[in-house]
């Protein structure tokens, strides 16, 4: 050992490999000098290599099968056949071209006629460089060798796996002519792009038959084998040029082409012809599950599959060959009936019939997903207009030179691949309820009100600064259900201050916004953070659930060829609220789809409905997000923002500006991309124009076209009644020597005070009115509105109305504010009949104090013997047949406790109305 190598590792790793070389060249020696017959020679150095030096196990016999997977339906129908990312017709060695078959042997593998399954030249080499790195760096592999490591190992980077590989390819080579592992080896590899084998290769690159591949084109499919992504022609077109040309190089060196032939093809371009696979039924789905089982970034922000990915393999590799040559039967949630519904919504409401291929390019992307409560089971993953696929070329140019693409793999409605930069939409008002439960479980009860009228300054809300608020309706006192239901910005900016914006951020991720990071800021009580519209429906579903959250997956379980059992899902489910909050604001949540709310168009009739509507301020993202008890949906809406393509010829003007969002103008200048944000203004949807679009718009009507009619499977459902509002009694706060003092009354009754300034004649800050009345028993939360004097007004008097008819008397009296008695009295004098002729007090008396004052008015009856000139009449009345009694006078009703009214009084404490 050395002080570099104090664990004898590179010492170790050095002799096994020159131990491998020596192995393998000693069995090509004693063939070469006929020490041995040939077969015994091989036969006999490699046991002795695998059994006495490696323990390697012998070489499996025949080649693995390869089978196309499956995936089905929730109902068992096939949805697809993994087959458009896996070679369907192997290829013959006399189908490949020469120039095909030089080209991967000149990058690959330039002594691949010579060797006899291993280069141990190459070996030596590489057991030198990975010494000297303390690790496998390098691995001095042979056509031969990659292909026992594509048809039999795996691609882990271990000495173990590449003796085992090297032992393999020797024993290949025993029981097959080269030209048989050439053939097998073109037929395996990966080119790329979800492409295996060199048949299909040329097809998916260059629209033709590998017997038609130049020059140039082979070295192009030889260049990407090495890396198949990062050389893919298709991703990244430089490397694959630079890659293209040291292959035909390397042709020249080894004398496949001359020099000059070489140099010709290098002056070519790519010469792609891309040909984009058909794709399969519900391909946004299928690409979805598939990347599931595959990478493991997208099985990362989804959270609940993981072990699925885990059963296909270790390594990226090792699962694709499971996934696309394994022979799988991949069940999924999907209802298919489901989905067929949701995408003739999309349809319905983003196209109109007859409509181009270039007028959809120009609608906005719309999204229905479904999540089952109580199993998590995705039913929907519905994304239109456009159809999925690569974007390969522009299909023409909008008003302003921009360039048109009819296809897409824009998924908006799943989390972003971990990692990606990808993010969601802000979902606007539709995340008000998730505000509303934290604060429920924080104890503030329903009936809590606010004068939500906007706009409102929230002070200290905005990270230490103020937060300016503004409504687009809900102005007036609100409490949840009516704040909810009129989608009051106020009242829920109120509400999060209450809270607590950190509590929200809590509530949202318990109920299922899991991969969406959440700051704990004010403006989340307006939706204004990115999430995705899958988390959005399993969150809501956990409401329908009760507060059960069921964690959203796709695949339910996963067989082999053989119909063994590999992977069964689990349904995952967990009481993330207490189920009184759930129902609480499952309650309050009918409000936006009745009458007054902000989608009545949503109500399901016989089903009971719940849901919100969201729309951002800028008007970039519009939301409906409902649910019965046994499904729940997000419907979304919204432009593909991000990079666009402007022709110059079209717009020269935007190809000219220096505008910091746009870079990459084409070395033709034919062509600058910009990054642009497109908002639901002022556009035109399906040949209808909107000024702007909000979540009641379209997505709300899209939702009920899709949810009508997937809920005729189920028998309507109603949701737990959560109970009576809890309730409080109100204190007399007039009696309260300060603003502190009443507020400390009311807050002990659980409710608290609105103070109102109102111009009244008591000095300032008198305490002159409250609203609801002392002792009323209201919803707990609600507020008192307290009139506080500002000593302004002029002290009121009583009016005169001697001398007015009895009807207008009390109308003035009434209008006044003023409590009144009626007291006939005789009259001989027909002009005195039915009119006024004394009242007590007299008009003009200022009112002294805060009694209430009944004004009694005497009103003239003409008793008979009366005269039309006002004379007494002979005969005196009989009292006992006229007695004069005063009539008592009818008093208000006292409005009921949530409709918010005031009393009918001027200030002065008087709340009752007249009568006679």
């Amino acid at each position: 050992m050395t002080a570099h190598d104090p664990d004898g590792r590179v010492t170790a790793l050095l002799v096994r490999f020159v131990l491998l070389a020596l192995v393998i060249g000693g069995t090509g020696a004693l063939v070469g000098t006929m020490f041995l017959p040939t077969a015994v020679a091989v036969a006999s150095m490699v046991s002795t290599a695998e059994q006495d030096v490696f323990d390697v196990p012998p070489l499996p016999e025949g080649e693995p099968l390869v089978q196309n997977s499956f995936v089905y339906a929730a109902d068992g129908s096939e949805i697809a056949e993994l087959n458009y990312q896996e070679n369907r017709v192997l290829v013959t060695l006399d189908q490949v071209p020469e120039v095909a078959k030089n080209a991967v042997i000149a990058t690959e593998d330039a002594t691949f006629w010579e060797h006899n399954g291993v280069n141990h030249r190459a070996i030596v080499r590489a057991a030198v460089a990975n010494a000297r790195a303390g690790d496998i760096t390098q691995g001095g592999s042979t056509i031969t060798q990659q292909y026992v490591k594509n048809a039999y190992l795996t691609t882990d980077q271990t000495l173990n796996r590449k003796i085992k590989e090297a032992m393999y390819a020797v024993e290949l080579e025993k029981r097959h002519t080269k030209e048989e592992i050439l053939e097998r080896y073109l037929n395996h590899t990966y080119f790329g792009s979800g492409v295996y084998g060199i048949g299909t290769a040329a097809e998916r690159y260059f629209s033709k038959a590998v017997e038609d591949l130049t020059l140039a084109e082979a070295a192009v499919l030889a260049g990407v084998i090495r890396s198949p992504e990062g050389n893919s022609p298709l991703r990244d077109p430089e490397n694959a040029l630079r890659r293209r040309n040291v292959v035909l190089d390397q042709m020249a060196i080894n004398g496949y082409v001359t020099a000059e032939q070489a140099e010709a093809a290098k002056a070519l371009d790519l010469g792609l012809a891309p040909k984009e696979p058909a794709p399969p039924a519900n391909p946004f789905w299928v690409d979805w599950v598939t990347r599931l089982l595959i990478n493991e970034p997208a099985a990362d922000a989804l959270g609940s599959q993981l072990d699925a990915l885990a059963t296909m393999g270790e390594t990226q590799e090792e699962r694709v060959a499971a996934v696309f040559q394994g022979g799988l039967r991949i069940h999924t949630t999907l209802d298919p009936e489901f989905q067929a519904m949701a995408e003739e919504s999309l349809v319905e409401h983003l196209t109109y019939e007859g409509e181009s291929p270039e007028e959809i390019a120009q609608e906005p992307f719309g999204g229905l997903v479904s999540v089952e409560p109580g199993t998590g089971a995705i039913r929907t993953l519905a994304v239109g207009p456009r159809e999925f696929g690569a974007c390969d070329e522009p299909i023409g140019l909008d008003a302003e030179g921009r360039q048109l693409c009819d296809k897409t793999k824009f998924n908006p409605l799943v989390p972003a691949d971990e990692g990606s930069a990808r993010v969601g939409r802000q979902p606007g008002s539709s995340f008000k309820p998730f505000v509303v439960a934290a604060a429920l479980e924080q104890g503030i009860p329903p009936g809590w009100q606010v004068d939500a009228t906007g706009p409102a300054t929230i002070p200290g809300c905005d990270n230490g600064a103020d937060w300016e608020v503004n409504n687009s309706g809900g102005d007036g006192l609100r409490d949840m259900y009516s704040g909810v239901q009129a989608s009051s910005n106020v009242f829920h900016a109120m509400l999060i201050e209450e809270t607590g914006p950190a509590n929200v951020v809590d509530m949202a991720t318990r109920l299922g916004i899991r991969r969406s990071p959440l700051p704990a800021e004010c403006a989340l009580a307006l939706g204004a953070v990115e999430v995705f519209p899958l988390e959005m429906a399993a969150a809501y579903a956990t409401l329908a659930n009760g507060g059960e959250y069921c964690a959203p997956f796709a695949i339910t379980r996963i067989e082999d060829r053989e119909g063994n059992l590999l992977y069964e899902h689990s349904t995952d489910c967990e009481q993330v609220i207490d189920s009184s909050v759930a129902d609480r604001v499952v309650d309050i949540m009918a409000g936006p789809v009745s009458a007054g709310g902000t989608a009545p168009i949503a109500n399901l009739g016989r089903w009971p409905t719940r849901g919100k509507t969201g729309t951002t301020n800028d008007y970039r993202d519009a939301w409906f997000v409902g649910y019965v008890k046994q499904l729940a949906t997000a419907a979304w809406i919204g432009y593909e923002n991000g990079v666009v393509t402007y022709d110059c010829e079209a717009n020269p003007d935007k190809c000219a500006a220096e505008d910091s969002d746009c870079f990459d103008v084409s070395p033709e200048g034919t062509t600058r991309r910009c990054v642009e944000t497109r908002l639901l203004r002022n556009v035109t949807i399906a040949g209808t124009s909107y000024k702007r679009v909000f979540g009641g718009t379209i997505p709300a009507p899209m939702w009920k076209t899709y949810m009508e009619r997937a809920v005729e499977r189920f028998e309507p459902a109603s949701f737990p009644r959560p109970g009576p509002l809890p309730a409080a009694t109100v204190p007399d706060l007039l009696a309260a020597g300060s603003i502190d003092e009443a507020e400390e009354l009311a807050e002990a009754a659980k409710l608290h005070v609105v103070p109102q300034t109102v111009d009244h004649y008591e000095p300032a800050g008198t305490f002159v009115a409250q609203d609801p009345a002392p002792g009323s028993r209201v919803p707990a939360g609600r507020a008192i509105v307290l009139q506080v004097s500002n000593g302004t007004a002029e002290r009121p008097v009583i009016p005169s109305v001697v001398g007015l008819r009895r009807a207008a008397a009390e109308q003035v009296l009434t209008d006044a504010g003023y409590a009144y008695e009626v007291v006939l009295v005789d009259t001989t004098a027909a002009v005195d009949d039915g009119v006024v002729v004394n009242q007590s007090p007299n008009g003009g008396t200022a009112v002294e104090g805060d009694d209430p004052v009944v004004v009694v008015i005497e009103v003239g009856r003409l008793v008979e013997g009366g005269g039309d000139d006002g004379d007494p009449g002979d005969e005196p009345s009989d009292p006992a047949e006229d007695p004069v009694e005063p009539e008592p006078s009818p008093t208000t009703t006292e409005p009921p406790p949530d409709d918010g009214g005031g009393n009918n009084g001027n200030g002065n404490g008087n709340g009752n109305g007249g009568g006679g």
